[in-house]
């Protein structure tokens, strides 16, 4: 792993952060799945049938895609028994349902446990923007919420994933996913530039 973060690291500071999403994030078998196409295939299969989706709408992010967290707030936490697996799901018709379902929320969202409350409010002053909906707090209260939830503990008793927890993200279409992560990519390179220069003052 420590291999994978020296060479991701090499990659964001001499490629275009676009290529490197392509690189990293959406052109990939996941890690979990030991480059075995077909089982990455046959499980986005089982999971998209019951998401009510296509196939080809789902991929794995996050740290069992590549082995390392390129969310700027983990410090390339490493994939590990206790990880979770982070989807990803393309979907303008999921997105937009659920989009209505948390602006039409109103005068009931004083009402929510805060944990749900904030999700919300992150919504609104963050993710929405991105064309994103993270579910992972707030799954229940979209109109697909009960198919979903039972799909997503159908597809951690299947392998690679077998007792891990799965999280889903939906945006509104690939331009939102491409957009969202390399906004993150920005982020970690402006992370390691700085923490380039930071030590070259201190040395």
């Amino acid at each position: 792993m420590q291999e994978t973060k020296q060479k991701f690291i090499a990659d964001l500071l001499i490629h275009p952060v676009d290529l490197l999403a392509s690189i990293w994030i959406i052109d990939r078998i996941p890690l979990i799945f030991n480059q075995d196409i077909k089982a990455y295939a046959n499980w986005r299969r089982v999971l998209a049938r019951g998401l009510g989706v296509d196939a080809s709408a789902l991929l794995i992010t996050g740290s069992a895609a590549f082995g390392i967290s390129l969310n700027p707030n983990k410090n390339y936490k490493f994939f590990d028994d206790r990880s979770d697996i982070d989807v990803a799901v393309v979907s303008d018709y999921h997105f937009m349902e659920g989009w209505r379902t948390l602006r039409n929320i109103g005068a009931d969202l004083h009402r929510m446990p805060p944990r749900v409350k904030q999700s919300i409010e992150d919504h609104v002053k963050r993710y929405i923007y991105w064309g994103t909906i993270a579910t992972d707090k707030l799954l229940h209260l979209l109109p697909y919420g009960t198919q979903w939830n039972k799909t997503l503990s159908e597809a951690s008793q299947l392998e690679p994933t077998i007792g891990r927890t799965i999280n889903v993200r939906v945006y509104k279409d690939l331009d939102s996913l491409r957009a969202y992560h390399v906004n993150n990519l920005n982020n970690l390179k402006t992370e390691e530039i700085t923490r380039g220069i930071n030590q070259c003052q201190n040395s």
